[in-house]
This record gives C-alpha cells, sequence and structure tokens, in this order.
C-alpha cells in the first residue's frame, strides 16, 4: 500500500474519470335588431269606404330613420390579431461579489507535482483552454469568465492556504474552480463560507463539513466504493470470501466502517481493517507496513484484499511477496504504478474503473476527443493520447479542466441572470442530468454533490503499453 504519495501520483496522472401572446378569442357577434318600417307620411282622408292601416305620424322634428339591412345572420367577427410581445430584455449587474454586468472572476488552483518526477504538462493553458472554449459559447447568460491562477504542492497545505487566501481576500473571486486534494478545499467553504468546484474526489465528511458549498466532478466515494463491491462481487470474489481490507491514506480511516458494512452485506467476511499510519512522502516506511500487511494475510488464510482510494503499495507488496493473494482494488491509474516500479502483471489483479479516456478517445466518446482537439488548437500544444509512459502526462489533466469548467457553467447558468451564491446552490439542487466531458452520466439534485455516476468495469493491464485497457 503507498500512502499519500501514491494517492498524489494517481490524482494527478491517472485516469478521470458540460413569450408572444396566444391567439385572441374570437369576437361575439350581436343579435341583429329587427328591421325597423319606414317612415310615411300621414294618409288623406280616405274617400272610398275601405279600412286602411293607420300609422302614426312622426313627430315634426324627427329625422327619418333609414331602414336596418336584412338580416342574413351573425358574421363570423375575424380574431384580432394581436402583435407577439417583445421578451424583457435581461439586465445583468454586478449581482455578488466577483460578478459584474460583464464578468465572473473565478479562482483557478492546480497542483505542481514536479517534485514527485511526474510531469502533467502546462497546466494553466489547459484551463484556459476550456475557459476560452465556455467563453467563445456564450459564458454565462452572456458574462465571461475571469479566471485568476494560482499552484500548490498536493503536500505542501501552507502553499494550499496561501492560494486560498489569496483568491478570496485579496481577488474577491465568486468560486474557486479547480482541483486540489483531501481537506484542503475546507479553506474556502469551511474557513470562508466561498463556492468551491472541485475536480478531485472528495470524502463525505469534506462534503460535510462544506455546507453545501462543495460540488464536484468526480463520482461520490461511497458511491464508488459499492460500484467496486458490486463489480468485485458479480466477478465471483466477495460472497464467501475472507477479506482483508486496506484504506490507502488516514484520511480514508472514516471510511472502513462503512464499507466494511458493504463487503458483509454481498456475503463476505471481513477480517481485518487496516489504515496506512506511515508519513506522506516516506516510500520505504509505507512499503514496509504494506509487506506486514500481506503477511497478516497470508496468516489469517485471506482470500481476497480489498483496497481502495489508491492500493498501488498493496499491489506492489503482493508482488514483493510472492503471493497469489487476489487483489480488488479501484486503483487504476497507470503512472502511479509506473513511477514506484510495480508490475500489476504480477498480481492476480481485479483492477475496476470507468472506461480509460484513451478507450472515450478512440471510441469518440463522452466529450474526450472535443475537449483535447480544443486545447491542441488553443495552445499549439500535443496532449499524449495513445503513448506508452507518456511524458508529459497531460491527457488528465486536459480533461479535468473542461469538466471543472462544464460544471460550474451548467450551475452557474441554471442559476439564471442574478448570479448569486444562493442562485447558484439553488440551482444545483435542480440541475439534474447534463453532460460532462469523461463520463457518459453525470447529475446533481438536493443532497447529491458529486456528479459523476458512470459504473465502474474491470479493466486489464496492458504491459506492452503500460496502461489499463477495457476487455480482457
Amino acid at each position: 500500500m503507498l500512502l499519500a504519495l501514491a494517492l498524489v501520483a494517481a490524482a494527478c496522472g491517472g485516469n478521470d474519470d458540460d413569450g408572444s401572446a396566444g391567439d385572441a378569442p374570437p369576437a361575439i357577434a350581436e343579435e341583429a335588431e329587427p328591421e325597423a318600417p319606414a317612415p310615411q307620411a300621414a294618409e288623406p282622408e280616405a274617400t272610398e269606404p275601405e279600412e286602411v292601416e293607420q300609422v302614426e305620424p312622426e313627430p315634426e322634428d324627427a329625422e327619418p330613420q333609414a331602414a336596418e339591412p336584412e338580416d342574413t345572420g351573425p358574421e363570423e367577427a375575424a380574431p384580432e390579431e394581436t402583435a407577439p410581445e417583445e421578451p424583457e430584455p435581461v439586465v445583468l449587474t454586478a449581482s455578488y461579489r466577483g460578478v459584474t454586468e460583464t464578468e465572473i472572476k473565478i479562482g483557478v488552483g492546480f497542483v505542481d507535482v514536479t517534485e514527485f518526477g511526474i510531469d502533467n504538462g502546462d497546466h494553466e493553458a489547459q484551463w484556459q483552454a476550456a475557459i476560452d472554449r465556455a467563453n467563445d459559447a456564450g459564458g454565462v447568460n452572456g458574462r465571461l469568465l475571469v479566471p485568476v491562477f494560482g499552484e500548490y504542492s498536493p503536500v505542501d497545505d501552507a502553499a494550499i492556504e496561501g492560494v486560498c487566501v489569496r483568491f478570496v481576500e485579496d481577488e474577491e473571486v465568486f468560486a474557486f474552480v479547480g482541483f486540489v486534494l483531501w481537506d484542503g478545499v475546507l479553506c474556502y467553504t469551511e474557513l470562508y463560507g466561498a463556492l468551491a468546484v472541485n475536480t478531485a474526489e472528495m470524502a463525505p465528511d469534506v462534503i460535510g463539513r462544506s455546507g453545501g458549498l462543495l460540488f464536484t466532478t468526480q463520482g461520490g466515494f461511497i458511491e464508488r466504493i459499492n460500484s467496486l463491491i458490486t463489480a468485485a462481487a458479480a466477478d465471483g470474489q466477495i460472497e464467501g470470501k475472507r477479506i482483508q481490507i486496506h484504506a490507502s491514506a488516514a484520511e480514508d480511516e472514516i471510511l472502513l466502517e462503512p464499507v466494511k458494512e458493504l463487503v458483509e452485506a454481498a456475503g463476505g467476511t471481513v477480517t481485518r481493517t487496516l489504515v496506512t499510519t506511515t508519513p506522506p512522502g516516506d516510500v520505504p516506511a509505507g512499503e514496509a507496513q504494506a509487506d506486514v500487511w500481506i503477511e497478516r494475510a497470508e496468516a489469517d488464510d485471506v482470500d481476497v484484499i480489498l483496497t481502495f482510494n489508491g492500493g498501488y503499495g498493496t499491489v506492489g507488496a503482493v508482488e514483493r511477496a510472492g503471493s497469489d493473494l487476489v487483489v480488488v482494488t479501484d486503483g487504476v491509474a497507470p503512472s502511479a504504478y509506473v513511477e514506484f516500479g510495480y508490475d500489476p502483471g504480477q498480481v492476480n489483479l481485479y483492477a475496476y474503473g470507468v472506461p480509460t479516456l484513451q478507450d472515450y478517445y478512440n471510441a469518440g466518446e463522452a466529450g474526450v476527443p472535443e475537449c483535447v482537439e480544443n486545447y491542441e488548437a488553443r495552445s499549439g500544444n500535443t496532449v499524449n493520447v495513445n503513448v506508452p509512459n507518456p511524458r508529459p502526462n497531460n491527457l488528465p489533466p486536459t480533461i479535468r479542466s473542461c469538466r471543472g469548467i462544464e460544471l460550474f457553467v451548467a450551475i452557474a447558468t441554471a442559476a439564471g441572470p442574478v448570479l448569486t451564491q444562493e442562485s447558484f446552490i439553488e440551482a444545483a439542487r435542480g440541475l439534474g442530468s447534463f453532460d460532462l466531458t469523461g463520463t457518459t452520466s453525470a447529475s446533481l439534485e438536493d443532497g447529491k454533490y458529486s456528479a459523476d455516476n458512470a459504473p465502474l468495469v474491470r479493466l486489464f493491464w496492458d504491459s506492452e503499453i503500460s496502461e489499463f485497457v477495457s476487455g480482457n
């Protein structure tokens, strides 16, 4: 098992998982008046004894009345023509901090992982390309996105907080949009009460502490682990098996009990639950701890090791021990295995993830080709797709930038022209399903803050290209 360093490699280099009025009613025809008799002069005195109809003379000063036209029945009145109503013009105002009549200022943060020997390419150019694409499509109800950028080491809490303070206090951004691991996002949501749209997976306690201000492009932790267990159970690796559970980071300890319950509900027997306790970045200590866990698994007659939120160190430990233990994992970031010299092909591995970005790219699905082409056209850089051991490994962060901007734009657009923190949150509650690059299913609703819904499928290690691929 590998600790936080493997998580950094996985998160940064792995597969990632955007009226007129109606017709007027017809006029009702009035009933025709009965025909009036024509006026006549008084008759002279009769000279013959015959009866005549007597007509009273009209008053002397009365005007003769014209005869009513013959009644031919009521005519249909032509419907009154109504001009279409002009729509009310949308008036954009400076409705909230960071929002003007024409712009929305966002703080875009991303990680610098060069200290770990990982090259993810030009992060600023990746995000700028995604922002320019959104602005060219009309922005957010006519407002353009204006970014301010910040970079930090994923394991430098002071640097993460420093960027947060600059974004909120100095730049007065409307929201954070970017990539920050673990609980670093709480600086925005919990400390400053600011909105955050994150492209990293977030633990349930971080989402809970954020008080409805945090949204993520990724799937929920518990939902994804449940999908992992469901997929492994379908492959016969849960029911009736003795299972040791590994959590890859201290932050994941809170998940051990829910995961244990899911395994037992699926028919497995949990022998131990273990969590990494070695310091982040201390690879030898992490590997030594993982080796001890494998020894315990052998002693406990374990059939399967279930490791989540990484698990690269577990694979390395099983490989070093030459064990035939089955490893069930959601750790499918090729860079993590390559960087630390582990060979998944040497382990009885059941790895699960969403279809890879390469799969989506090659199939022309999930918006991945469009995101890649947009970045290449705007930046002049090449995205390394279908390249073994890519340097830079810039496909995952390129897709992350598209996903982050798409999620922000989807919510902010639904919030309408009066963009405030409250209208943004309300819009997210009712957003429902929407398109998001890198997945076939995404949605937000009341109480659901993690967008990606794609179920996990089994992936297989291709040693020739050092990648996980779909199918056998």
